[in-house]
């Protein structure tokens, strides 16, 4: 049912590129006829995805064999399912007469034929499965209870020799089969993170034939237009002079512990939330100023500081939902809203107003009244009245992942996402408009590594962008010299978790931990 899940996300995810809309007349009609050994009745479910949705289909299974039926004038993205088992299998529909033979206990290795598009799809299916046939025993035994921490490195080792594997399957199978709607898929997904220019050379390497295809021809058009806000490093960083860090050993921030979010004070104090509400006020030396915790009517979220020293303290409002599955009731916290409840330095309340358009509150900033909030679970960046809280500007279309979206304001009133789920930061003026960006997916020092980052970002006085990633730990400075990254920081989490960062008036850095506390880094140019 894992896998199944993982599946049915996948395709979700990119259902808005595999549908090919193409107006063409259809051959024929599509047609599956089915014969499955191991069952004699039961019921087979067929969904597919398209840009319009998804639709579901069933056919009964009589005596081992079964009919669809449909019309799928272009390929696309399908899955079937036996009903009442775990037995599912990928496959690409289209209207052609296809054929599937198969056993229930080894649905996954059924013979489907047919169609050009299953073809394709078939020919690297069969690689595939004998690349993970090899490393069958790795993931299982990465997980299993009491591995050893030197064991595991071994494993990680074996993982990454698959993916690498994988990934000359993939680049292998586009160059041998570049007129196949597979190759087109695995296009599709080769581009996640990639730079408009690297994007570009990779579709133009496609047969003539595809060109014309339109998830090709939507895909041109989306990194064509990347292009125009994409930036070098040299262009972006053209002011920015180097400037090297190194970790400030006299602060004192090891007993930090638990804070989700931080801001800064004019006076370079840094104001930290912690995750049970209660707010802190540290001095440049890590010492405990003061602290107070605020009556909050959600789960607390971010916090952001305004010229006038008010602290903004934005809560997730939440109502708790009991579904039920297979039977089985359970219950969950859904987020129905933010609260901003306004305080001064000594924790005496100003203000508060709720924001129902929101429904979290990932990251937060103040700028010119303007108050700026990350909302991960709408996928935006929203801007408000910092005294009324009336709804203002929005960035929408933002790619977050693990639960992180955050950002910060620069010298230039430019909004800087770090839009981890791109692999790239981007800039935006305070009415939406996306004016640069930079990154992508990799492992150079350039780039952003992992399966999504950076998770946080900010500025230095002279233009230079500090960026963070997790897993592991890399904070970086980037300047018209290129990235340098900070020496002597440890892992400060663990897995797909947020490293919350702010930036004070003389450019030191404060990165949170919550279970490793606060570190503090100086510069040393």
């Amino acid at each position: 049912m894992k896998n199944l899940k993982q599946a049915l996300a996948f395709m979700l995810i990119l259902s808005t590129f595999f549908a090919c809309n193409e107006a063409k007349v259809a051959k024929t009609t599509f047609v599956m006829n089915g014969t499955l050994e191991g069952i004699t009745d039961g019921k087979i479910m067929l969904s597919t995805f398209s840009e319009e949705g998804s639709t579901q289909d069933s056919a009964l299974i009589k005596e081992g064999k079964f009919i669809f039926k449909g019309d799928f004038s272009s390929p696309r993205q399908a899955y079937l399912q036996i009903e009442g088992t775990r037995a599912f299998k990928m496959i690409y529909v289209e209207n052609e007469v296809m054929t599937l033979n198969g056993n229930v206990e080894e649905f996954g290795k059924a013979s489907i034929t047919g169609s050009q598009a299953q073809d394709g799809l078939n020919i690297y299916d069969a690689e595939k499965m004998l690349i993970e046939e090899k490393y069958k025993d790795v993931i299982p035994e990465f997980y299993k209870p009491g591995i050893t921490e030197e064991r595991k490195a071994e494993l990680e080792k074996e993982i990454e020799k698959q993916m690498v594997e994988m990934e000359a399957l993939n680049e292998k199978f586009i160059k041998e089969n570049p007129a196949t709607f597979h190759s087109v898929v695995l296009v599709s997904q080769k581009l996640s993170g990639k730079s408009a220019v690297d994007a570009e050379k990779t579709l133009n390497a496609l047969a003539p034939e595809l060109q014309k295809n339109p998830l090709i021809v939507k895909l041109k058009a989306k990194f064509a237009k990347m292009k125009e806000v994409e930036k070098g490093f040299d262009e972006v960083m053209a002011n920015a002079s180097n400037v090297a860090y190194k970790v400030d050993s006299k602060f004192k921030g090891e007993s930090l512990k638990d804070i989700i979010y931080l801001g800064a004070f004019l006076n370079n104090n840094i104001c930290a939330l912690q995750k049970d509400g209660t707010v802190q006020i540290i001095d440049p030396m890590g010492k405990l100023v003061s602290n107070f915790k605020p009556e909050l009517k959600g789960a607390p979220a971010s916090i952001a500081v305004d010229q006038a020293n008010q602290i903004y303290v934005l809560s997730t409002l939440q109502k708790k939902v009991t579904k039920k599955v297979r039977g089985k009731s359970y219950d969950r916290m859904v987020p129905m809203g933010v609260e901003c409840t306004i305080l001064n330095e000594k924790g005496e309340q100003v203000n508060q107003y709720s924001l129902p358009s929101l429904k979290t509150a990932t990251g937060a900033r103040i700028s010119d009244d303007i108050l700026i909030i990350a909302d991960y679970q709408n996928k935006r960046i929203a801007m408000f009245d910092a005294k009324t809280g009336n709804a203002g500007a929005s960035i929408d279309e933002m790619r977050p992942c693990c639960g992180i979206l955050d950002f910060s304001v620069n010298a230039k009133k430019e909004i800087l996402v770090a839009n981890l789920g791109a692999f790239r930061v981007q800039g935006f003026d305070f009415k939406g408009k996306n004016i640069v960006a930079f990154g992508q997916r990799g492992k150079s020092l350039d780039e952003f590594h992992g399966c999504c980052n950076p998770v946080s970002v900010n500025s230095l006085s002279n233009g230079a962008i500090v960026t963070v990633e997790k897993d592991p730990t890399r904070i970086k400075i980037y300047s018209k010299e290129g990235a340098k990254q900070i020496a002597g920081i440890e892992e400060l989490v663990k897995g797909c978790s947020h490293i919350p960062m702010i930036v004070d008036a003389k450019d030191n850095l404060y990165l949170a931990s919550g279970a490793k506390g606060v570190v503090k880094c100086v510069s040393i140019n």
